[in-house]
């Protein structure tokens, strides 16, 4: 004989659900006697539970629900917590228990009816959209449950995303069918018809008097369909729009400027009624201008920190950071200065941890007559600061203002008096971290200069979101704060955007010393969202051939240490100075290639905000091969040493505040290193090697030019200056362990010396020129550079103008050279006259370019082009002068990045 304790419900309303699961848990019937069973098993044993019916969702998920387990006493509270912690799941579409004895106790089987899973999402017809992006963001997903529910939002998302492209006719329908019945997942279709697209016909704009109406209609982001124009209607830009206007007319004064009316019609273009167009309307008040008439400043008594009983800041350092100032009084009320100018109060405190004060504006207009400003006079505000000397609504001035400008009698002036309320500190309670599928969120929250429980401070908050956008694997990187528990407390939300981080290129390169090359090249810059970087690459070319493959951790043990562990293979042509130079004035090429087979570990540590050093070892073996007939000497003493070991251990240390290492408009970074070849190393090259760089970059202006062009989007056409310099000095050393014959195996070898010229460093001039000194074209052991770049954007991440000038000297080491009776009197002159000296380091010493031309950033294969001339210093008239060899521009080709 078995009982049976049953309960079943459909899962409409838990509050429903709840009133029948506290009925139907108490019916217990034997199946074939049909008496009451409530007596016989509430109160008893579980000595088993069961489930029955579950495919997708395993026995242990559903255990972990409920608080139903073998030994506890079955009582109908725990019946009806469990049910409704089942329903509340969302997997299942129906559930019952049933009871049966076992072992002195009752066997619970809870008997479940699952709804079907999503096997797969495919969407049909979609075209003008990315489809990627919108099922990202879909309610309905692989792998979770279905309902009609998620059905019908995910096509409201998916239409709205529709109208904001200007597409109002898109239609959506949505079938299912199974895929493995057995395994109850259901394959889910939208089937799209996408309709037109529509095109902005028209852009009425109704009651404009004062203002311009082409100047708002180009500071719009809608434009009208036209030759050039792309016309194409979105809802997102024309909520936009509405509020450009409105801040346009604030800009000029006008601060009672309204829309009395903003609306988008959808009219038939022609009489055939084959296509469809937008007509925009705004209809508005202009209301009167205003002008400028001074700030005041004062604080709220009640506010002061307790202990002190003074403001955190004096008026005189709030208004040092005003954009306005009393010099201003009379000029048109900017409301966009005014902004600014108010949130930088807040700004100030914030960085103090004050994210909670409160700036309280009040806002007092004067007419400027005589009689207004009489009236003001007698205010007890005026008559209080009057006794100190001060005038607080600028009387004077306005009284002036109205004898020399009296076209401006009756204008409407505004006075702001900012009351400020200081309070508590704020402190981050929590960080909450949105967005991110891949990336693990420790690799966010190692970037993040403030932790919880620290004061919040704005201007780390800034920074952090730099670090984390500067990363590269997030399109968006977005932070904002909420209050938190209680008062004082604040929950910083960090919320990105990701971006794919592996990539598999190919492309092509060409440098000075490398010519033409292509390549393939794979790598992945967040592997499994740790942040780490794995990648390899494989170049071929005439000149140069070259595996190399490396593996990065930037955080060991979730400490800002990086380690980076490589190796490489590469196969390449170098040039030498030709022995047909010293010979005759005609150049021909002199060279040999070089085998070298390499590995590098290095580490790295950031300290504090900007600071930073690292340490990489990277011992190299090498040989050189096939050397032309017109190499001079010491490359065939070169190739006659065969393999040969270079030991070399690198430390610098670096400081860097840029704002974006992939674009970057303003910051700084100087870097300071030393490498130590051979001697304490062992290996065949002994010197030590210190360098010096740095780089500037700030944008003067953008193509606003100073917001006289009120239009958004020319805020990203930022004017940059790049100004670069380097100095690298070399020191030859000898070996430790072994004795070396310099001459027939130099401790600095061709390869290790020092050249300028090409794009890489001296743009328009190359290397070995036969119009450089006779030292220079055999290389150098120091050299100093400098470049500097004003960039024009034509498109900010593809397109540059680039105007250049760039400046460059070699300097060489005696001890480097063997002189004897066979060299001619002219080189050896030259190298005594290429020392490195005081003398030497004078305008007239160095050599120099300028130009102009274009850096196009395609991702695979980032182009330089650049027209040169080459110039040299005249001491006598104190002027640049053309170098005389030289007729017209030098044509200079790259591509990457490789400037020094």
């Amino acid at each position: 004989m078995s009982s049976l304790l049953k309960f079943f419900n459909r899962p409409v309303h838990l509050v429903r659900f709840a009133a029948l699961a506290s009925i139907a848990s108490a019916i217990f019937f034997f199946a074939d006697s049909g008496y009451s069973a409530a007596d016989r098993f509430l109160g008893k044993e579980i000595t088993r539970i069961d489930f029955e019916g579950n495919v997708n969702v395993s026995d242990r998920d559903i255990l972990d629900t409920i608080t139903m387990r073998p030994g506890l006493t079955l009582t109908r509270d725990l019946i009806n917590g469990d049910l409704k912690a089942i329903f509340a799941q969302g997997s299942f579409s129906n559930a019952r228990m049933e009871g049966e004895d076992y072992k002195d106790g009752v066997n619970v089987i809870i008997i479940v009816e699952e709804r079907p899973r999503v096997a797969e999402v495919k969407v049909k017809g979609m075209h003008k959209l990315q489809e990627a992006e919108i099922t990202e963001t879909l309610p309905i997903r692989v792998g979770e449950t279905w309902s009609e529910n998620k059905a019908a939002r995910s096509v409201q998302m998916i239409l709205a995303s529709y109208r904001e492209e200007g597409m109002f006719n898109a239609a959506i329908k949505v079938t299912t069918e199974p895929k493995k019945k057995k395994e109850n997942q259901l394959v889910v279709t939208f089937r799209i018809d996408e309709g037109e697209e529509m095109k902005v016909s028209k852009i009425n704009l109704i009651g404009v008097k004062v203002l311009d109406p082409e100047m708002l209609r180009s500071a719009m982001e809608l434009e009208e369909d036209g030759f050039i124009a792309d016309g194409k209607f979105k809802e997102e830009l024309f909520e936009k729009d509405k509020e450009t206007i409105l801040e346009i007319y604030r800009t000029h004064g006008y601060l009672d400027a309204e829309l009395l009316t903003a609306r988008y019609d959808i009219r038939w273009k022609n009489k055939k009624k084959d296509k469809r167009v937008v007509v925009i309307t705004y209809k508005i008040s202009e209301g009167d201008q205003y002008f400028f008439n001074g700030y005041s400043v004062e604080w709220d008594a009640r506010f002061l920190n307790t202990e002190t009983g003074k403001p955190l800041f004096t008026e005189s350092q709030i208004d040092f950071h005003f954009e306005y100032s009393n010099f201003d009084i009379g000029g048109v009320f900017n409301n966009a200065k005014y902004q600014k100018d108010r949130s930088y109060i807040n700004y100030l405190y914030s960085q103090k941890g004050y994210i909670l004060t409160r700036v309280i504006p009040e806002r007092t207009e004067i007419a400027l007559t005589e009689e207004a400003i009489a009236e003001k006079e007698k205010t007890e505000e005026q008559v209080e600061a009057a006794k100190s000397g001060k005038d607080f609504y600028n009387l004077k001035k306005l009284r002036k203002i109205l004898a020399e400008k009296p076209e401006l009698a009756g204008k409407k002036f505004v006075h702001v008096h900012f009351r400020i309320a200081e309070g508590d500190k704020g402190y981050v309670e929590n960080i909450i971290i949105k967005g991110n599928k891949k990336t693990l969120d420790k690799v966010i929250r190692r970037e993040l200069l403030v932790k919880s429980g620290d004061l919040f401070n704005a201007d780390l908050v800034q920074k952090s979101r730099e670090r984390i956008f500067n990363l590269g694997y997030f399109k968006n990187v977005n932070l904002d704060y909420r209050p938190g528990s209680s008062e004082g407390l604040m929950n910083l939300i960090v919320e990105v955007e990701e971006q794919p981080t592996g990539t598999i290129s190919l492309g092509g390169g060409y440098g000075t010393q490398t010519g033409f090359s292509i390549f393939a090249e794979v790598s992945e810059n967040n592997l499994n969202g740790t942040g780490q970087n794995i990648s390899s690459r494989v170049e071929f070319g005439p000149l140069r051939t070259s595996l190399q493959a490396s593996w990065t951790e930037p955080w060991i043990f979730d400490r800002p240490w990086s380690l980076t562990v490589g190796g490489s293979f590469i196969h390449y042509r170098l040039y030498a100075p030709s022995l047909a130079s010293s010979i005759n004035s005609h150049y021909e090429t002199a060279y040999y290639y070089k085998d070298a087979v390499g590995y590098q570990i290095g580490v790295g540590h950031r300290i504090g905000l900007h600071w930073g050093h690292y340490h990489r070892f990277s011992p190299e073996y090498s040989r050189a091969v096939n050397p032309s007939s017109l190499v001079p000497d010491s490359v065939f003493l070169l190739v006659e040493q065969d393999w040969q070991v270079k030991n070399r251990i690198v430390n610098g240390i670096y400081y860097d505040n840029r704002d974006n290492y992939f674009n970057t408009t303003q910051g700084f970074r100087t870097d300071l290193s030393m490498e130590l070849i051979g001697s304490i190393l062992a290996g065949d090259d002994h010197y030590n090697r210190y360098t010096l760089s740095g780089q500037a970059y700030w944008w003067p202006f953008d193509y606003t030019f100073f917001n006289a062009i009120r239009f958004n989007m020319l805020r990203r056409w930022r004017i940059v200056f790049e100004h670069r310099a380097s100095m690298t000095l070399t020191q030859m050393t000898s070996p430790v362990y072994k004795s070396q014959d310099p001459e027939e195996n130099p401790y600095v070898e061709l390869e290790d010396k020092l050249f300028l010229g090409g794009y890489e460093s001296l743009r328009g001039w190359n290397y070995y020129d036969i119009y450089y000194p006779r030292a220079w074209q055999d290389g150098g052991a120091h050299r100093f550079t400098y470049g500097t770049e004003l960039r024009l954007p034509v498109e900010p991440s593809l397109l540059w103008i680039v105007f250049f000038a760039d400046a460059g000297a070699l300097y060489v080491d005696p001890d480097m050279y063997f002189l004897d009776d066979s060299y001619d009197e002219e080189y050896v002159t030259s190298i005594n006259n290429s020392q490195l000296s005081m003398k030497n380091v004078s305008m007239d010493y160095f050599r120099y370019s300028y130009g102009f031309g274009f850096r196009l950033q395609i991702p695979i294969m980032p182009l330089r082009i650049y027209l040169a001339k080459r110039a040299l210093w005249d001491r006598n008239q104190l002027k640049f002068i053309d170098h005389p060899s030289q007729e017209g521009y030098e044509f200079v080709f790259g591509i990457g990045d490789k400037r020094f």
